[in-house]
């Protein structure tokens, strides 16, 4: 255990003079790298107004270049730290391109230079492509500083990307990936946190608010101490030279272009919603009534844990058999309970479904009109590098990735997405990705055979643990069979299969002991990722992203208990395969992105969700476009089987029709 230190001493210079910003940009303009970082009045990256750009190009001093400060005295008469309120003073979110309408007053109260003198003197070193540039959390200062006329370039190195790609299981972002934490943990200094200048609960103020001399002392640090920390994270990445291949290849060569897809946002049919919420609330208070009934209890709280609990364990006399209570000594009712339960009463499908549409309700069709940003018009969701330890991409407001598609409901919510007037939505998505990894690691002759003929490997799966002709396989045995792929290749145990079949354990057994009888490479890889990750660690996908496994290795020390330990070995058999589908994934982004640009096509990506990528393409653009975007995807990465992408369009991300091969232009 180490005491962290106490902040070290930068030097601030505040630039409030033009012969101050003249002699920084002197400085800007003969460095060898420009650290820079950005205070804003929120978060929200689309909305947020500028307050302040901080600079630094070495450890020990830096630049606090003041934009937004307004007066600790609103007009209103409230003070500094009072409850936040709309202030008609703060400065409006920019036009893109058109920084001075970012200004609403003549001469702010604090000493400041003019927003557009500071954005244009500052324009040329940030955007020179010789300096390199460092950030945390890059896309989010990338996309506030475009907004006010900034296109900062080359964004080298990004340390909350870098922390992360060498230690993967540090998310979510917000948790172990910022910057105060990282610095901690790094370079064992205590940052000063946000709050000691914001405050927080109904006291909380913006950073327009803070003085200037805090903020300064505040912002310069989060730039010069990016110095020292890249140099210190360097030395991690540069220890693996497939982490640094990942790094310097896909992850920081990505961050402009999900810029762009955030800046550029998806459209919503608003009215659509409405009816929708309408729809969902009547379904909603109809199950609601259903459980009443059918429980035989009128009146409990249905979210409510202890009331749902006595009426399924104690009225109803459900099984409790292998449940767990929680720390209030009540039986947990998580989904998967539930979903165990559901065969034993009509009530708990109702009760899950009655979920369900609650969550649609409050988290997607009520909250997205929330988030439609006032200039565009559009919801700009963010799309999170380091949201996931196997590589994937997570996002938030909305989580795009979390909308169910396997109910009636949950599509419904994609139809809400739509394409602009003489624009399309383009949806590609990979065929069975990770069937088809697992098939490379695999080597199993069977598997890679099926896929090489073109076969459906559901299907082919069905007839050989059932050992029928693959023309005789019925839609139930196919879809049973779909289950056990991906089940297994999650690391579903013989239990588990019974549990969510009709199946027994003795027969769940044999059908997995036939499973692996056909696929007896699939069972040998299983195996490995297992060994693999006690003996080493580690597991690591195919362009070689590492992920860690401690509990497993604590388990040859005899110090890590079942679960856990199950756990770990389910997520190390899939973190490969899933981890290697990401890397497709951005691959795929990477080389589409900069095709798009160098053949002048106006489609834009706007969305990723996990295999798939959605593009707004006008309409006289679709089937070239189609083409470029399905040659690009099933080229990304060569495996011993072909990958297939398959394109559907429409005008909304809901009702979508195929386009076949043979209509796409070439």
């Amino acid at each position: 255990m180490y005491t962290p230190l106490t902040e070290p001493h930068v030097y601030v210079t505040v630039v409030d003079t033009l012969e101050k910003l003249a002699a920084l940009v002197s400085l800007l303009e003969a460095a060898t790298v420009i650290a820079f970082d950005t205070e804003t009045t929120g978060l929200d990256k689309m909305s947020a107004n500028l307050v302040g750009i901080s600079l630094a190009i070495e450890a020990e001093h830096g630049y606090y270049i003041p934009v937004g400060h307004i007066s600790s005295e609103a007009p209103d008469g409230t003070t500094e730290g009072a409850p936040p309120t709309t202030t008609p003073d703060e400065p409006a979110p920019a036009d893109q391109g058109n920084p001075e309408q970012a200004m609403l007053w003549d001469a702010p109260p604090p000493p400041q230079l003019s927003l557009a003198s500071v954005i244009e003197a500052l324009r040329p070193a940030l955007t020179a492509p010789a300096i390199p540039k460092i950030a945390h959390n890059g896309k989010f200062d990338l996309i506030i500083l475009r907004r006010y006329g900034i296109d900062v370039s080359p964004i080298q190195f990004d340390t909350m990307i870098g922390a992360w790609l060498v230690q993967p299981e540090t998310t979510p972002m917000d948790q172990k990936t910022g910057l105060k934490q990282v610095v901690k943990d790094r370079l064992q200094y205590e940052m000063t946190d946000i709050e000691a200048l914001i405050g927080k609960g109904r006291k909380q103020i913006t950073m327009a608010r803070v003085p200037i001399e805090a903020s300064a002392k505040y912002a310069t640090a989060d730039a010069a101490l990016l110095i020292p920390l890249r140099e210190k994270i360097s030395q991690d990445i540069a220890a693996n030279a497939a982490t640094e291949r990942l790094f310097e290849q896909i992850e920081m060569p990505l961050v402009p272009i999900v810029a762009d897809m955030e800046m550029h946002g998806v459209l919503l049919d608003l009215p659509y919603l409405e009816v929708l919420s309408d729809e969902l609330s009547a379904r909603l208070a109809e199950i609601e009534r259903s459980i009443y009934v059918t429980s035989g209890r009128d009146g409990f709280n249905i979210n409510s844990t202890r009331q749902l609990a006595e009426v399924l364990f104690d009225h109803l006399k459900l099984s409790t058999q292998r449940l767990r209570k929680t720390k209030t000594g009540h039986y947990s009712l998580t989904a998967d309970v539930l979903e165990s339960l559901k065969k034993e009463h009509d009530v708990v499908p109702l009760i899950l479904e009655y979920r369900q549409v609650t969550k649609l309700l409050s988290t997607y069709v009520d909250a997205l009109p929330k988030l439609v940003n006032a200039q565009t018009g559009r919801v700009h969701t963010s799309f999170n590098q380091t949201g996931a330890a196997t590589g994937r991409f997570s996002s938030s407001e909305p989580n795009l990735q979390n909308i169910p598609i396997r109910t009636e409901e949950g599509r419904r919510v994609r139809q809400a997405f739509i394409a602009p007037a003489n624009h399309v939505l383009l949806s590609v998505d990979y065929s069975q990705i990770e069937l088809r990894i697992l098939a490379h690691f695999s080597g199993d002759e069977a598997l890679i055979e099926a896929f090489a003929q073109g076969q459906d490997i559901h299907a082919t799966t069905a007839a050989a643990v059932h050992r029928i002709p693959l023309d005789t396989v019925s839609f139930e045995q196919r879809s049973f069979a779909k289950a056990v792929n991906f089940g297994l290749m999650y690391g579903m145990s013989a239990f588990r299969l019974a549990r969510d079949s009709d199946l027994t354990l003795p027969e769940a057994n044999d059908f997995v002991e036939a499973y692996f009888d056909r696929f007896p490479g699939v069972k040998a890889y299983l195996d490995q990722s297992r060994e693999q990750a006690t003996e080493q660690g580690y597991v690591e996908t195919l362009l070689g992203r590492r992920r860690y496994f401690p509990a497993l290795q604590e388990q040859r020390r005899e110090r890590t208990n079942a679960v856990t330990r199950q756990r770990a070995e389910r997520e190390a058999i899939n973190m490969p395969i899933q981890g290697t589908a990401a890397d497709i994934l951005k691959i795929a982004m990477l080389n589409l992105a900069r095709r798009l640009e160098a053949e002048h096509w106006k489609a834009r990506m706007i969305i990723q969700v996990h295999d798939e990528l959605v593009l707004e393409v006008p309409e006289d653009e679709l089937d070239s476009v189609a083409h470029v975007v399905i040659e690009t995807m099933e080229s990304a990465l060569e495996l011993r089987v072909p990958l297939v992408a398959d394109a559907k369009y429409g005008r909304n991300w809901h009702h979508l029709e195929p386009l076949k091969r043979g209509d796409i232009a070439g």
